[in-house]
């Protein structure tokens, strides 16, 4: 598995050995830092196109890729990575396995959101089903027709497993699906309920760090529960029956920059203000964080692709 740096932000500008051990693994680094403020929390169809160009720039080669993008801010990067995956794999039907602490699933017009990515993600043609995997926040305590995109779900596109139960419940109930929580089953049993879910050979992974433990990784949104160790069982388990086609890692903390105009810069700032701490991490201790994190998915995602 290929890796690759997509410089959005800066986020890998503390993490010196990361991009030695991913240059030095035949890796790529992609410059696109001067698109990064307007593509920032949400972006619009102009911004999203220069990025599919600059990708289709980047020197290309056969195989799978595992590309770090940065801020967890920049998740709706992520159906441009799997759509490139699926046509340079010729894979057939593709099971997307989503692990994040937020489902991602709102609906949003006229481009796509950090939150938002989820719907066009799990209709991209060639995408079976996608799976998230870890959500502790409260999205899943108030999902509503306003604001989560529920005909994922009744059309048998989406399937949630939380870490924990909301509202006290057992389960996740939503549109008559019911779907156990790691807490409920417990990690070992989780392991092998997620195997069981995935029908298809080809397995893509995307990973906002936010999914685990604040011991584990520093990101820009509150934290989830999942332990490092059980990310990588995880990891390690869907490799082993399934063919993975392409990864992608998003949670570094980094400095916002927003951007996408004047208007847009000051609704970003707010939206931020109101859905992320407001205070920022020690930036020493996130990159110290993050790199070492980052470093051993690296080293999991060649080990397991191979």
């Amino acid at each position: 598995m290929r890796p690759v740096i997509l410089d959005l932000d800066g986020a890998f500008e503390g993490q010196g050995d990361l991009v030695a051990e991913v240059l030095g693994a035949d890796g790529a680094q992609v410059t696109a830092r001067d698109l990064g403020p307007a593509l920032r929390l949400w972006s619009r169809p102009p911004a999203l196109t220069a990025l599919r160009q600059r990708l289709s720039q980047a020197s290309a080669r056969a195989g799978p890729n595992l590309v770090f993008t940065g801020s967890g801010d920049f998740h709706h990067v992520s159906p441009l990575l799997i759509e490139r995956a699926i046509a340079a794999s010729d894979a057939g039907p593709v099971t997307v396995v989503h692990f994040d602490n937020h489902p991602d699933w709102v609906l949003f017009d006229n481009g796509l959101h950090c939150g938002s990515w989820v719907g066009q993600a799990a209709r991209l043609p060639g995408v079976s089903r996608l799976l998230t995997v870890g959500v502790c926040s409260h999205d899943i305590d108030r999902p509503s027709p306003q604001g989560a995109d529920l005909d994922l779900i009744k059309d048998g596109r989406l399937e949630l497993y939380a870490y924990r139960e909301p509202r006290g419940a057992a389960n996740v109930n939503l549109c008559g699906r019911d779907w156990p929580t790691i807490e409920a089953v417990g990690e070992g049993a989780f392991v092998d309920l997620l195997a069981s879910r995935i029908e298809t050979d080809a397995v893509y992974i995307t990973i906002d760090k936010d999914v685990l433990r604040a011991e584990d990784a520093i990101t820009n949104w509150d934290q989830g529960r999942t332990s490092l160790a059980l990310l990588e069982t995880l990891i390690q388990r869907l490799a082993q029956n399934h063919r993975l086609i392409g990864a992608d890692i998003v949670g570094d903390w980094s400095r916002p920059r927003y951007g996408g105009g004047v208007v847009a810069s000051l609704l970003k700032r707010g939206e931020a203000m109101l859905d992320q701490p407001w205070r920022g991490p020690d930036r020493k201790a996130a990159l110290q964080l993050n790199q070492a994190v980052n470093r051993r998915l690296l080293r999991l995602f060649v080990q397991v692709a191979a």
